[in-house]
């Protein structure tokens, strides 16, 4: 028996230089509860969601991390349509999952990658190649944070770098309320790949 199988237990993340938080309801109601407007690091990513094909539940929510790597975290926009047959291959090698949604299967996939040795920018870019459907996605790893685009480019993504702030998101009106004022941005193009590692 497994830990995670224990009904009423879940398991949200391990590791040690990321920390998940994953629960319902109102943005602003969650950051409170935890404390997330006092929260020091160098990289975070944070997710609200309408779910349309997945359950509403803790399982469910986002990020989501690669059970059993450490220190990963995925959010995502879209619908993958080789979503069980990817599923499939990385059941048959050893992994297991915790949920129905595609978005739990890119970060396993992200993770085996990397488990294997590439690098973040290498297996974003192989993504795209082998991930089919429409999607943007933010991982974020212990020392780099990345995000991919499909070749679609149909999912938002607004994205605004300056030399001290990289932040993204569906809409600039998140990223202006974020940092309290007007902001140059732009929108990547289809089958954009972009990684930012901590100093």
């Amino acid at each position: 028996d497994y830990l995670e199988d224990i009904d009423s237990v879940e398991i949200l993340s391990i590791g040690k230089s990321l920390e998940l938080i994953k629960d319902l309801g109102n943005a602003d109601r969650v950051a409170e509860s935890y404390s997330l407007n006092g929260f020091m690091g160098s990289h975070a990513i944070g997710h609200t969601r309408m779910a349309t094909e997945s359950d509403v539940d803790i399982r469910s929510a986002h990020p989501y991390w690669a059970y059993p790597f450490k220190d990963i975290a995925v959010v995502h926009n879209g619908q993958l349509t080789n979503y069980w047959s990817m599923r499939r291959q990385l059941e048959r090698l050893g992994h297991r999952f915790t949920s129905n949604c595609d978005s739990e299967m890119i970060a396993v996939y992200v993770a085996d990658k990397l488990n294997k040795g590439m690098e973040l920018e290498e297996v974003l870019h192989q993504s795209i190649e082998e991930l089919d459907g429409v999607f943007t996605y933010l991982v974020a790893t212990e020392d780099a944070l990345g995000v991919a685009k499909d070749c679609m480019a149909a999912k938002p993504l607004v994205l605004m770098e300056t030399d001290d702030l990289i932040a993204m998101a569906s809409e600039e009106i998140a990223i202006v309320s974020a940092v309290g004022k007007e902001i140059d941005s732009y929108d990547p193009y289809e089958s954009t790949v972009k990684v930012w590692k901590k100093n």
